[in-house]
């Protein structure tokens, strides 16, 4: 006598579960019957959207709240300084209002000034950050990552971290010079200090258990590396990156005083050294506009580079 078939009741379907259905015939393989009556394992799976395309969507739909907040915090600030230089007690020269400052603004593009002050200061912040960033990430990595490079480099790395890297400009100026590169050669050490902090980091912070499943399948210590550490180490080396560029535009101003006639840092202390200070805003509200699109395409590369993280965005 035939088996009866068994139902199995979901959520999602109704199937039957037929097996031996013939007597006296071989035995059938258990199969799964959908609520058409085909065969259930044979049906596509449902497509979900992936962690990355989530993180997209969500992104996309702060867009405009992010925007309209962010407008209206920097439109307060600049409405209360404003506010403040209209009181009688406010001096113009020290103080001056907005217009002034976009007045100041207007003729600097117009004469061309402004776009040599900004290519010079981009020329030098780009170069130090390069030259200071890939150090970063091979010395951090190597320390991190690798225990007889971790035992040679972690005391060098200590012991520089605290010391701030203008106090190395007297230094710099004495073995390098008063030339271009010394100029970049503080940059370069401002960047190079969070950067390589933060790879280090990073690398130790590789989960035990990815290490384990690697090595279990065989991978060298070098594959391990490349293939699990430096990708899972990408969110902390473009954090350490991004705070690495801050702190170079940090160090432009100081690094443009060392015999410099050009650049936003010079603009800046030429200015204040002459009491227009409209033009010293001017040139504090530039380097926070080019820093903020530098910063800006960080964002993005670091969005690309862990496409597959689950972190909120």
């Amino acid at each position: 006598m035939a088996n009866r078939p068994s139902i199995a009741t979901g959520e999602a379907e109704v199937g039957f579960s037929l097996t031996g259905a013939t007597p006296g015939g071989p035995t059938q393989d258990a199969t799964t019957l959908g609520p058409d009556g085909r065969d259930g394992s044979a049906a596509p799976a449902v497509e979900t959207a992936s962690a990355a395309d989530e993180a997209v969507l969500r992104h996309r739909g702060e867009f405009w709240p992010r925007l309209a907040w962010g407008t209206l915090s920097v439109a307060s600030v600049i409405g209360l300084y404003w506010a403040f230089t209209l009181t009688p007690d406010a001096n113009q020269v020290l103080t001056p209002p907005p217009p002034a400052v976009v007045e100041a603004l207007v003729t600097a593009i117009a004469n061309g000034s402004l776009w040599e002050h900004i290519l010079a200061s981009l020329f030098r912040v780009v170069i130090g950050f390069g030259i200071g960033a890939g150090l970063a990430v091979v010395i951090g990595c190597t320390a991190g990552w690798f225990r007889l490079g971790g035992y040679l480099l972690d005391p060098l790395i200590e012991a520089i971290r605290p010391i701030p890297a203008l106090a190395y400009i007297p230094l710099v100026i004495v073995w390098i010079g008063i030339d271009e590169p010394a100029r970049i050669t503080i940059i370069i050490l401002a960047v190079f200090k969070p950067a390589v902090v933060n790879a280090r980091q990073g690398m130790k912070e590789i989960p035990k258990i990815y290490v384990e499943a690697a090595e279990s399948l065989g991978t060298s210590k070098l594959g391990t590396f490349w293939r699990v550490a430096l990708p899972n180490a990408v969110p902390f080396i473009m954090s350490g990156l991004r705070i690495g560029l801050a702190t170079g535009f940090l160090a432009l101003v100081a690094a443009e005083l060392i015999a410099s006639s050009n650049g936003l840092g010079f603009l800046i202390s030429n200015s204040g050294s002459i009491l227009r200070i409209d033009r010293v805003l001017m040139g504090i509200v530039v380097i926070g506009i080019v820093a903020t699109i530098l910063d800006a395409l960080a964002v993005r590369l670091q969005a690309h580079l862990t496409r597959w993280s689950e972190v909120r965005g």
